[in-house]
């Protein structure tokens, strides 16, 4: 299995981003997601959505740029979830920035629900500018996009375990996993929101899960400065995802 581990950036200020972000460099883990700062993260839940009033109000461009300069040199893939709305003024010059610092590709968690039309040509142009389009998807994403969608990309795949980030549902992983992989079947699935613990690590493991991405179980150590607790839960999540 893989590790994706996501910081809103730079939450929950620029100094403490980058004690932490360095912090997590001293352990294994295969993707980096950076989430960029909006007014309204719908589509997160209650712990990530109240990371982006502070991090928009510490939001560097230079400091995103290094970080992401900094994930490279230590052999981590780079990705940012961004809302749709980044892209409605001047799509072009985003795209091709975004690329500059180095980002391998974005997941845009509002596109195949609020901006449907407008999915292809996104993919379009981020495939111009070298640039992936992650899909995400969930247990309610109909069949027929989740097929449309995967024809035009060829990254990995982010699958949302629950409705959001921070809620947890009574789920079957193994029905789960099975839909997905029976219609993306050659594809590489990441499986998000809702991973708090290793029992689920476990349960999506022996689903054949290919990787897991984690984001807010790392945010209360990052709000109490305790980088103790900060390094024990990814620590454990190394555990459950490389460990036999």
């Amino acid at each position: 299995m893989k590790l994706a581990l996501y910081f809103t950036f730079p939450y929950p200020n620029r100094e403490s981003f980058i004690r932490f972000f360095h912090g997590s460099l001293n352990h294994k883990y295969d993707y980096l997601e950076l989430g960029i700062p909006t007014e309204f993260p719908y589509y997160d839940g209650p712990i990530i959505r109240k990371t982006h009033k502070s991090a928009g109000e510490n939001y560097s461009e230079n400091l995103l740029r290094e970080t992401v300069k900094e994930a490279i040199s230590k052999k981590r893939k780079v990705y940012t979830l961004v809302y749709y709305n980044h892209f409605k003024k001047d799509r072009k010059d985003f795209l091709q920035n975004l690329k500059s610092m180095g980002f391998s590709g974005a997941i845009v968690p509002d596109l195949l629900t609020d901006f449907f039309p407008e999915r292809f040509e996104l993919v379009d142009a981020m495939n111009e500018e070298g640039l992936s389009l992650i899909p995400f998807f969930t247990s309610s994403t109909p069949d027929k996009i989740i097929r449309d969608v995967t024809g035009r990309t060829d990254d990995w795949i982010y699958h949302g375990l629950q409705p959001s980030t921070g809620i947890r549902v009574p789920v079957s992983t193994d029905l789960m996993v099975n839909r997905i992989r029976s219609l993306c079947p050659e594809r590489e699935i990441i499986f998000g929101f809702g991973i708090n613990g290793p029992e689920i690590i476990h349960e999506l493991k022996a689903s054949g899960a290919d990787g897991i991405a984690v984001g807010s179980s790392l945010i209360p150590s990052m709000e109490t400065d305790d980088m103790d607790s900060f390094h024990r839960e990814i620590h454990m999540l190394e555990e459950g995802v490389y460990g036999e």
